[in-house]
């Protein structure tokens, strides 16, 4: 497939899958079930940094899944757009702080807060497939941040978080995206 296919097919892709998580994220946050599914893996964390997401335009509410780990004593950050490279940062928080509206209008820890560097990823996501690729909302921001920290001596481990109505056959991809090790739904966690 052509990267002008490509661009163009997660582009339709992507207005399909908005339109309906709208559709069904009411009445599947009713059974949302994260912070019981993520329980195999919490040994796995244990001495490394989480960063998780505040959920954004119906994605699948973190609340519960942000309390438990607080509740676990784990550093939870957030992501953040740094306005003058434009690239992805993670700033620690306590779950209490005031949080900000960032760039994208998305809530994030303001510029007092320390700039940490994650060892576990939750990623949001508009659809993932079993192979774990990830379909995002095109900015890149995660594959970048993953390409330039997933390293030899730092091993990401990466978290793709949503409904399981999510799930397609297949996503498109390219070089530039980066597989998910793991997916996080309301109603099971698998291994990819």
């Amino acid at each position: 497939m052509s990267d002008l296919n490509n661009m163009l097919d997660k582009s339709a892709l992507r207005k399909f899958l908005l339109d309906r998580r709208t559709s069904n994220s009411n009445i599947n946050e009713l059974s949302n079930n994260l912070h019981i599914h993520i329980e195999p893996l919490i040994n796995s964390f244990n001495g490394k940094s989480i960063s998780i997401f505040q959920a954004y335009n119906n994605e699948i509410n973190t609340n519960d899944l942000i309390k438990f780990l607080i509740s676990k004593n784990f550093s939870i950050s957030l992501p953040c757009i740094n306005d003058e490279s434009d690239e992805m940062l993670f700033r620690e928080w306590n779950g209490t702080d005031q949080l900000i509206s960032g760039k994208y209008g998305i809530l994030e820890p303001n510029q007092n807060n320390k700039i940490v560097y994650p060892s576990v990823l939750f990623i949001p996501l508009l659809a993932f497939d079993e192979n774990g690729n990830r379909l995002g909302y095109g900015g890149g921001y995660y594959d970048k941040y993953i390409d330039a920290h997933d390293t030899e001596n730092m091993h990401l481990l990466k978290i793709g978080v949503g409904y399981s109505f999510q799930k397609i056959y297949e996503v498109p991809n390219n070089i530039n995206d980066k597989k998910l090790n793991w997916i996080l739904t309301e109603k099971y966690l698998y291994k990819v």
